[in-house]
Formats: C-alpha cells, sequence, structure tokens
C-alpha cells in the first residue's frame, strides 16, 4: 500500500522478474544525446528508452519505468513559450518526485528540475561556461546516496548560458563551481547537475563548432577548451563514471527520498 499523497506506481506490476530497470530519458536537442550514459547503463544492467523531447510519443508519465533523466538542450528553462513541450518535461519531473522514484536533471534538465519545483533560472551574470569545471563537494552531501560517495573534487564538461540563481527552497545544495554556485542539488529522489557528466570529448568537440558557428567572435575561446577537455579526460570519465554508477544503483529501491539527507529536510511522516 502506498503512503498517503504518494503515487501508486505500476512498475511492480509491469516489469517482469529479472528483467533490467527502464529509465525514461527525454532528449530535448538532437545534438545532446545520452553519449556516456549508453555504455555506463550497459555496465550496469539498466535499459535506457531515449525519447526526443518534443515527440508526441514522450510519455505523459512514469508508469512502467524506475527512473527518469532529462538531457541539456539549446533552449532554456525560459523558453517555454516557443517550446511548450518543456512544461511535459517539468509535469515529468514532479510525476518522479510525487513517486519517489529517481530523476536525474542535467544542464537544461537541471535548470527545468529547478523552476518545476519553485526556484528561478536566469541568464548567468558571470557569462557563458564552457569546457572542463572543477565540482566540489558541499559538506551536506555527506550522507547522500549519489554525490556522498565521490570524491571531493571532480572534473567535468560543462556547456550553459544561463543559470540556476535561485533553489527550491526544499533543496539540498551538493557541489559547487568557480564560476556559478549551484552546480548539483537535490530535492527528494530528484538530482540536478548544471554540469555535463555524460559527455564525451568527441560530442564536446562537436558542441563547441555548432557554438562557433553561432559565436564566430568568441570561437578562439571556445576551442581553447578542447584540448583540455581531452587532458583532463581520464579524470573526467572516472569521477563522471562513478556519479552515473550511484544514479543507476538508486533505481528499484523504496524510499530513496530522504536516505542522506540533512537533518533540517527530513519533515516527519510522509510527503
Amino acid at each position: 500500500m502506498s503512503a498517503p499523497g504518494r503515487k501508486e506506481s505500476k512498475l511492480n506490476q509491469q516489469r517482469q522478474p529479472n528483467e533490467a530497470p527502464r529509465v525514461l530519458v527525454a532528449q530535448p536537442d538532437p545534438q545532446g544525446g545520452p553519449d556516456r550514459l549508453r555504455g555506463w547503463a550497459l555496465r550496469h544492467k539498466i535499459e535506457l528508452d531515449v525519447r526526443p523531447g518534443d515527440h508526441p510519443d514522450l510519455p505523459s508519465n512514469l508508469d512502467g519505468y524506475a527512473g527518469l533523466i532529462v538531457l541539456g538542450g539549446h533552449m532554456g528553462d525560459r523558453d517555454t513559450a516557443k517550446y511548450p513541450w518543456l512544461q511535459r518535461l517539468r509535469e515529468l519531473l514532479h510525476d518522479a518526485r510525487s513517486r519517489e522514484l529517481p530523476a536525474l536533471g542535467i544542464c537544461l534538465g537541471a535548470q527545468l528540475m529547478a523552476s518545476a519545483f519553485g526556484g528561478r533560472v536566469e541568464r548567468g551574470d558571470l557569462g557563458f561556461e564552457a569546457g572542463v569545471v572543477m565540482i566540489r563537494r558541499e559538506e551536506e552531501a555527506e550522507f547522500d546516496p549519489i554525490f556522498g560517495r565521490l570524491p571531493e573534487l571532480m572534473y567535468s564538461g560543462a556547456m550553459h548560458g544561463d543559470a540556476i540563481t535561485t533553489l527550491p527552497k526544499d533543496a539540498v545544495l551538493l557541489a559547487t563551481g568557480e564560476q556559478y554556485p549551484h552546480q548539483a542539488f537535490r530535492v527528494g529522489s530528484c538530482w540536478g547537475v548544471q554540469f555535463h557528466p555524460e559527455v564525451s570529448p568527441a560530442q564536446y568537440e562537436k558542441w563547441v563548432e555548432s557554438l562557433c558557428a553561432e559565436d564566430p567572435a568568441n570561437a578562439e575561446s571556445y576551442r581553447e577548451s578542447i584540448p583540455e577537455f581531452q587532458l583532463l579526460d581520464d579524470k573526467i570519465a572516472r569521477g563522471c563514471a562513478e556519479l552515473a554508477g550511484n544514479f543507476f544503483q538508486l533505481l528499484g529501491q523504496h524510499d530513496i527520498a530522504k536516505v542522506g539527507l540533512p537533518s533540517r529536510c527530513r519533515a516527519p511522516g510522509p510527503e
């Protein structure tokens, strides 16, 4: 029996014994696919069901899924008037939270998560962040099931112009960065990362070339970030693979919404 106020998941009724957990992956941008997540999911025996974010066949709820990933894209959280289907992604994030299913929002996905749960996303006042970023774990992440098992410092690729300026009131800040502070946060069973743990050097280079075509005046500085990414890729891949693995290990677990939260965030009784 489900706790009061929580949607009953149909996951157990629809999955056969020993069947790999399925994760719905919403892809807002054709150039922003799962990339390295595919191999990491295969390693953990997870099935990724990748759907374009704007496709009519994108499920309206998470029936039959063990979790949700919302990837990045060139559009912004504030572009809902131009891309009305962004609201559908916010609704899926709400569905994951209400069912206490693990959800991971990456870059745009993290921004959608922040706005869906009451935070604020604006144009970044410190400029465009692209290249390798150093992620520093916060003290409140010590017992978090994803970030608590990561090193205090890790590296990842990043590319974004908008930034999460205000976290949802019930969010826990898990990691910060030098340019923008809200690099990773958590709301219940949902985790958001402003950086791109999934991106490989090859995919990052394609993004840079697209960015250079859009902004030729800054093309040289964008291209300068490619060698650094290649140089640090062993460290990047190691830390990001661990992050993804920690997320995948949560699939199918129960009562994860409060696991590892600071005491100030543990409300008594069911949500």
